[in-house]
């Protein structure tokens, strides 16, 4: 028997080497991860809140909201998802429906704060915490609900201790280490730190798997041998930046030229490498169901008179 997604997903962050995860917001992010060969994929907050909120990284999408986001990218894939769950939405009671609500959809594992709400996106300025008791309290109720319905879902323990009003590593590390030896979480996850000597400390005083978010400022990321080395669990690999850049930087053009050529000649380099394995269009490559998918399955169960010319016709 195959294992279960959050058993695939729990077996990554319990592995003695560094999981590279691509991080994303989309179905066809995901699909892109899967295609290429990645084991698992990310669904980050704060671009989900960018990509298809349209808001700020604020807590403003509500649990349902992403949940439902969440549930069509986990069902559009056969690889695990992993998710940002922000602080479990309320309380240690909501926190509770958050796990059992992201199992339902899906999902093979979340990660939950340890901010007060309202929260704020992580390098931000403003980041306030709860009490040590409430946050004990809250990742509990996670894992209490993670044992009721499936063992195997991964829950991680956010702490900010690093960028909160009077944070440090020290603070970081304190909170981190707490949550691991009074909580049941499967990993302690560290946000925003500034120097890759700091993400080795702070994973080298953690009991348990951890990982630890860098900052920008951090400078290039070390090698995979390096991240397991420093005890990384799994490493995020925030790819999908040329999708907001280039992307911007093609409409400005646009706009500045006040011509449709800048798109042509894009689109028309894009297309000249159909066939090759970096061709894909505009996505419908990643998508399931194919249309090769369709097509096949028009043929099984369609009577002979309402199947589709799929040959005589110009597009053929």
């Amino acid at each position: 028997m195959s294992l279960s997604k959050s058993a695939r997903l729990r077996a990554l962050f319990e592995s003695k080497e560094t999981t590279i995860m691509p991080f994303g917001t989309l179905p066809m992010h995901a699909q892109m991860a899967e295609k290429a060969g990645f084991p698992a994929f990310e669904v980050s907050g704060g671009m989900s809140s960018w990509w298809v909120g349209g808001v700020a990284d604020v807590g403003w999408l509500t649990m349902t909201e992403v949940v439902a986001h969440c549930k069509t990218i986990a069902a559009s894939v056969d690889i695990p998802i992993f998710c940002d769950a922000d602080t479990g939405y309320g309380s240690a009671i909501n926190a509770r429906r958050t796990v059992q609500e992201f199992i339902q959809a899906g999902i093979a594992g979340i990660h939950i704060e340890d901010q007060l709400e309202p929260k704020k996106a992580g390098g931000q300025a403003g980041i306030a915490l709860v009490s040590d008791e409430e946050a004990i309290g809250r990742i509990n109720a996670a894992c209490d609900a993670r044992d009721e319905m499936d063992k195997d879902f991964v829950i991680v323990a956010r702490t900010d201790g690093y960028g909160a009003e009077g944070g440090s590593l020290e603070e970081a590390i304190r909170r981190g280490k707490l949550y691991a030896e009074e909580t049941g979480a499967d990993c302690i996850f560290y946000e925003g730190l500034r120097t890759w000597e700091e993400v080795r400390i702070a994973n080298e005083e953690t009991p348990g798997p951890s990982y630890c978010i860098a900052s920008r400022h951090a400078g290039p990321t070390p090698s995979v041998k390096e991240l397991t080395e420093m005890g990384q669990a799994i490493q995020i690999a925030p790819f999908i930046l040329p999708g907001v850049q280039e992307v911007w930087r093609l409409l400005l053009e646009l706009k500045n030229t006040g011509e449709l050529a800048p798109i042509d000649a894009y689109n028309a380099q894009a297309f000249d490498r159909l066939g090759e394995e970096d061709y894909v269009g505009f996505g419908d490559v990643f998508v399931k169901p194919s249309y090769e998918d369709v097509r096949k399955w028009e043929e099984a169960y369609y009577p002979a008179e309402k199947q589709r010319d799929y040959v005589n016709t110009i597009h053929d």
